[in-house]
Parts: C-alpha cells; sequence; structure tokens
C-alpha cells in the first residue's frame, strides 16, 4: 500500500457518509477506502478500476473527488480541466501526494481551478490538501493533442504520455537502427508502445504489428497515430506481454525504468527474461536503453547471440537472437 494510500485510510471519520470518486488512481489498495460508496478511474492497467480510460466518467452523485498526485505536471493539468468542465457546480476535492514529490507544485496548479485550499492532514512522509473545484468549459481530449512528424509519420500524443509532444532521443536512435537493418515484413510486438512512434514505423515497413501499453492514454494516442496515417495495427492495453499469445518475428520496446515516482529495472528485468518465450525460434528483441542500466548481463542470460548495434554517450540499442 502506498503512503498516500495510508493517509486517506486515516480519514475514514471523513469518509464515512462520502460518495467518492477516485481520479488517476495509482494504488489498487484504494478500492478499500472506507467511503459510503466509491469508484475508481485509473489510466494505469495494472490497477484494478471501475474505469480504465483516458479521463475520468463522474458520476451524478459523486461528492468527493480524490486525485493522487500524477507524476506529470501537464497531466495534472489536464485532469483538473476536464473534471472542472463536467461538474456544474463546486465539488470538494482532496489532493495527495508525498511531501517531497511534488505535492508543492500541484497545489500551485490547482490554485488556478479551485478555492479555499488548506491542509486537511499530513503523515508518512505525504501531505494531503482539500479544497473547491470550480465548475468550468467543458474539454475534450482531442483538445490536447500535440502532433509531431516522425520520419514522414504524424504522431498524435496526449498530457501524460511518454515523450509527450517530442520524439524521444532514445526512440530516435532505435528507428536509425532498424532503418539501417532494413527490418521490416513478419511479426512484431511493440512492447510499451506509447504514442504509437515505433509502432506506426513498423506498420509502413510492412509488418503485422501488435503493440501494447500499460496507460490507457497512451492506447488511445497510439490508435489516433495509426489511424492518421492510414495504417493499421491491434493496439491494446497490457503489462508487458499480459493477453498476448503466439510467437513473433521481432519484439521492440524502449522500456521505463521508471514505476511512477520510483526508478526500478524490474520491469526490463523482466520483459527480458519472458521475451524468449514469445519469439520464433530465429525471432530477435531490439532494445534501447539508457547505457548505464544493466540490461547487457540480463540479455546475454537470456539469448544466444546479442549485440550493440547502436549507442551514444547517452544510450544503446541492443539485438538479441533467440
Amino acid at each position: 500500500m502506498e503512503n498516500s494510500t495510508k493517509l486517506l485510510q486515516r480519514q475514514a471519520s471523513a469518509l464515512a457518509a462520502r460518495r467518492v470518486g477516485v481520479v488517476e488512481a495509482d494504488d489498487a489498495a484504494l478500492a478499500d477506502l472506507p467511503a459510503a460508496s466509491l469508484w475508481l478511474h485509473a489510466d494505469d492497467f495494472t490497477v484494478s478500476a471501475d474505469q480504465w480510460r483516458p479521463l475520468p466518467e463522474v458520476a451524478e452523485d459523486t461528492d468527493l473527488l480524490i486525485l493522487p498526485l500524477p507524476k506529470a505536471a501537464d497531466r495534472m493539468t489536464l485532469l483538473l480541466r476536464h473534471l472542472a468542465g463536467v461538474i456544474r457546480k463546486p465539488l470538494p476535492l482532496w489532493l495527495v501526494g508525498p511531501a517531497k514529490g511534488g505535492i508543492r507544485g500541484g497545489v500551485t496548479r490547482l490554485k488556478g481551478f479551485a478555492d479555499d485550499i488548506q491542509l486537511l492532514d499530513s503523515a508518512r512522509h505525504c501531505k494531503l490538501y482539500e479544497a473547491q473545484l470550480r465548475p468550468g468549459p467543458p474539454l475534450s481530449l482531442a483538445e490536447q493533442a500535440a502532433v509531431i512528424e516522425v520520419r514522414g509519420a504524424r504522431v498524435t500524443s496526449y498530457p501524460g504520455v511518454f515523450s509527450h509532444g517530442r520524439l524521444d532521443e532514445g526512440s530516435d536512435l532505435l528507428l536509425d537502427a532498424l532503418e539501417a537493418a532494413d527490418v521490416g515484413g513478419g511479426k512484431a510486438l511493440d512492447i510499451g508502445c506509447g504514442a504509437g512512434v515505433l509502432t506506426v514505423w513498423l506498420a509502413r515497413a510492412g509488418c503485422r504489428v501488435q503493440a501494447l501499453d500499460p496507460s490507457a492514454t497512451a492506447v488511445t494516442a497510439a490508435r489516433a497515430t495509426l489511424a492518421d496515417n492510414g495504417l493499421s495495427a491491434e493496439i491494446q492495453g497490457g503489462d508487458l506481454f499480459d493477453g498476448i499469445t503466439g510467437r513473433f518475428d521481432l519484439l521492440v520496446t524502449n522500456p521505463p525504468f521508471h514505476d511512477g515516482r520510483e526508478r526500478t529495472t524490474q520491469i526490463t528485468r523482466r520483459l527480458i527474461r519472458q521475451a524468449p518465450e514469445h519469439l520464433q525460434a530465429d525471432g530477435e528483441l531490439w532494445l534501447v536503453a539508457n547505457r548505464e542500466l544493466p540490461y547487457a548481463q540480463w540479455l546475454d542470460d537470456a539469448f544466444r547471440q546479442v549485440t550493440v548495434v547502436r549507442e551514444t554517450n547517452r544510450f544503446r540499442v541492443y539485438r538479441a537472437r533467440r
């Protein structure tokens, strides 16, 4: 259980008669908050929630919204603008997050959308603020889209999607490597597809593509990217290989090394360990990562041949053959 969830659990008496909606839930334990009624929205597929979608639907009888502090500032602004646009009268909102994890900046952003902001509680290195969210103009996700051109393709992203509104340096290097190797055709899987930068390139290269990402907003963005370029691919929500069947000729990934605000290599370690099970006998994994991360040994343990095909002073592209 996250410390911010434990802080919310301390508010049992205040929650007992409330009809609560949790927006952008980041912890499955939030489903156990002691409220009279409760619904959970999450962008993260790995959090069990009533709504897995880019933006929440707010139940009409909701009398309290709880917002765990989002990691990305632009994501928080998007959520507040959306929530303001779907309420008809001021609505209490609680903002909770780590004291050293950006909560002060979150309160500053909250001031643009809410009144009567006050500190409600503080414990476990977290702070809980209460405010009155003001109604505002309606907002559509499409209005917040950023579109960039990547190698002749239009890529659409939304606030909160990895590398929103720009081409990530690692993905750019991976594309260079794939183009130089003339990769194309066959069945490909893009793991952690984000806005679809690699997905659309693979589809244009003639691959039959599946792609997945744990973020509902990323899945929506990737689908928009494919549609804007007149291409097709199967894009779904999932955690690494969740729901993936069959074997692939090619796996490509620019994997995360953060889980929320915490730096971790365990996601990629699990990806590398499981990848051979999803590859054809002569299949390949192409992976880009910060060069200081300890992936080379893990790749050597899982694959018969591993080469570094591109590198800069920051990134490496690995090509691993099953």
